[in-house]
């Protein structure tokens, strides 16, 4: 996509199995309303129950939540990409770090609509519910300019060639990361032509 934002769609969840847990999508339903559209297994036990469908607000400090609502609206309005240090200290009396991370994606009809994000589980442990506060924040601009072949990690474009030759070339080495699992046909299912 020439270094353009990502679309929702083109996120696989199969691709990263690995922090599917630490990972939700926020939506922007209008341009005062922010909801959770997924959210992974560590987000809802720090909450204490599903989040889907919830504004993020409600992750948040009441004295931390218009300091959050501008980062949001600063990740999906430049885009910009947003890193969070986050602190809580839970009814225990125990506090907690943890960090987060949004990227700004866009909807099917490019306009950048959602957010990706991942957090950390707070170091020490926690107590549901979890409220955070807003300790520090870093925003990187997206430059959505810049092509991956100017920063230097693709080829250049060779385009289509009709005449029979190809620009496909084997790449040899590495082995896959995890062996691939070989599933078994029920012994209940039968394939009748």
């Amino acid at each position: 996509m020439n270094g353009d934002l990502p679309l929702r769609s083109t996120i696989d969840p199969r691709q990263i199995p690995d922090v599917l847990d630490s990972i939700f999508i926020l939506e922007r339903l209008n341009p005062m309303d922010v909801r959770v559209r997924f959210a992974g297994l560590t987000l809802c036990e720090m909450m204490g129950m599903e989040v889907r469908g919830q504004s993020p607000m409600t992750f948040f400090d009441k004295n931390t939540r218009r300091r959050f609502e501008a980062v949001l609206v600063d990740v999906m309005n430049r885009p910009n990409i947003a890193r969070l240090g986050l602190g809580s200290i839970d009814k225990m009396g125990n506090e907690a770090q943890a960090e987060m991370t949004l990227l700004p994606l866009r909807n099917d009809f490019g306009d950048v609509s959602r957010i990706i994000g991942c957090v950390t589980i707070p170091t020490h442990g926690f107590t549901a519910p979890v409220r955070f506060k807003v300790q520090s924040v870093d925003i990187e601009t997206s430059s959505t300019e810049k092509s991956p072949q100017s920063l230097g990690f693709a080829e250049s474009k060779a385009g289509f060639i009709m005449d029979g030759s190809s620009t496909f070339h084997a790449i040899s080495g590495g082995k896959p990361k995890r062996p691939k699992h070989v599933g078994q046909t029920p012994m209940y299912l039968k394939l009748v032509d």
